[in-house]
């Protein structure tokens, strides 16, 4: 089996090449960044540029792919063998980032009050840390339709890109993440 060119890459940086260790960093950064700006228009046409979690300085494009460039560097990526592996690992990386970030934003507004209330409505951070719960007990239970789930909605992949990616076909891709939606959809609501 041939293996592409970023899987090759990732072989010589385990190997100890010092010079694929940065070529894989730039091509994960450059990925990450594409991912982002998609996700980011995504959700500014679907919610509006004035949301107030869109216009927060983690949901922006540069400062999230900076943390989770920044973690990613520093991650122990051992278990990571070929390019799905670490866009994976790429995925739940922001997904930590995000819920970090929410639960950071819970606790402030623990505090006492000392200025003016933001306007960033907290059920949506509320939703976001329920959300990393139930994926939590989704991927136990379905680890492929978990994976393509991460892939689609955290990463921002397109349907063929995953389907490529866990080796499965486009129509398999397809019916797990509508499984996956119905699934959410009767635990959330």
């Amino acid at each position: 089996m041939v293996s592409s060119p970023f899987t090759q890459v990732l072989h010589n940086w385990k190997q100890g090449d010092k010079p694929a260790e940065s070529e894989l960093y730039h091509i994960a950064y450059a990925q990450l960044r594409r991912l982002a700006e998609q996700e980011q228009a995504r959700n500014a046409g679907k919610y509006g540029d004035s949301n107030p979690i869109l216009n927060d300085s983690i949901h922006s494009t540069t400062a999230l792919v900076h943390e989770a460039y920044l973690r990613l560097s520093q991650a122990d990526l051992d278990d990571v063998h070929h390019r799905r592996d670490f866009y994976l690992k790429a995925a739940k990386i922001m997904r930590q980032i995000l819920i970090d970030h929410a639960r950071h934003k819970q606790a402030q507004k623990r505090q006492p009050v000392t200025s003016l209330p933001d306007a960033e409505p907290a059920a949506s951070f509320e939703q976001l840390i329920i959300m990393d719960k139930t994926l939590d007990t989704f991927s136990a239970r379905y680890p492929r339709q978990s994976n393509a789930l991460k892939l689609k909605y955290l990463i921002g992949m397109k349907v063929d890109e995953i389907s490529e990616l866990l080796e499965c076909s486009r129509s398999l891709i397809e019916k797990d993440l509508k499984f996956a939606l119905c699934w959410f959809q009767s635990r959330l609501s």
